[in-house]
């Protein structure tokens, strides 16, 4: 069973099909990963089987409040409004965000991919850089300008624009590439819309960001047996900046790098 993941959801918002939306939470995670209760399968059988009836699928929803809990906001949202924008508007803002920037983060990841497999660790013409300035009052300032000497810009300069409203993109082919992949979503994020739950607001997030203040120390030296390789255990501490993920560094350090020097496979 193919599960519905958060950014199908945004991508439905985002085009103003509320329904559509609804019906992707309805249909939940894949069963290969997630395990749900019998009450939550019926519950989930029930929406599909009966049209999307949101009185008889509440009725069947585990006893317990603490499950499904974003589902049940929006069935009782249909019963009490029957409208899928109001009914979506009954789950937390935080949440209904939170699908918005799935969306987001979706498309930022396809393209900051195509980016490295295109140019690689170094500027090209037309890619948005970030100047960082800082006023008289000491607060700090950030701004987007488009390289036009790659050699003077360093890669850790070099934004990606996360797709919204009033943002500038890149006037290479990756500004392109953004154009393409919300064009082929069916998602206009050119213009602010009225209804919250159908725009982003954009922002810029570094292409390579640089760990600061990284240290490490060993805290377990693990012996080999026969063919299996020693494993040390170590310990880091180190500072991203806001928006990066501790995880990804993790992963470079103890996957990408032990697949250059030929230990694993690349996945």
């Amino acid at each position: 069973r193919v599960g519905v993941r958060s950014y199908d959801v945004g991508r439905a918002m985002l085009r103003q099909n509320f329904a559509q939306a609804i019906d992707l939470i309805m249909t939940g995670r894949s069963y290969g990963i997630y395990h749900p209760g019998d009450d939550e399968v019926k519950a989930r059988e029930i929406w599909k089987t009966s049209g999307g009836n949101a009185k008889a699928t509440l009725h069947a929803f585990p006893k317990s409040s603490s499950t499904m809990v974003r589902e049940r906001d929006l069935m009782k949202g249909l019963v009490r409004y029957g409208d899928p924008l109001e009914a979506i508007q009954c789950v937390p803002r935080n949440v209904r965000m939170f699908w918005i920037h799935s969306y987001q983060s979706y498309v930022w990841n396809i393209v900051a991919t195509e980016r490295i497999k295109l140019w690689g660790l170094h500027a090209k013409i037309g890619d948005l850089y970030e100047v960082s300035s800082f006023e008289q009052d000491g607060t700090k300032s950030d701004n987007i300008n488009v390289v036009e000497e790659p050699d003077a810009v360093s890669i850790y300069q070099v934004v990606l624009p996360l797709p919204g409203y009033n943002m500038k993109y890149p006037s290479n082919e990756i500004g392109a590439l953004y154009n393409k992949i919300l064009e082929n979503d069916g998602v206009n994020l050119n213009e602010k819309c009225n209804i919250h739950e159908a725009t982003a607001k954009g922002s810029y997030r570094k292409l390579i960001q640089k760990a600061s203040n990284l240290k490490w120390e060993k805290v377990c030296e693990c012996t080999s047996e026969g063919e299996d390789p020693v494993i040390d255990a170590v310990q880091l501490s180190f500072e991203l900046e806001s928006g990066c993920y501790a995880t990804m560094l993790l992963r470079e350090l103890m996957l990408t790098t032990m697949a250059r020097e030929g230990k694993i496979s690349a996945p």
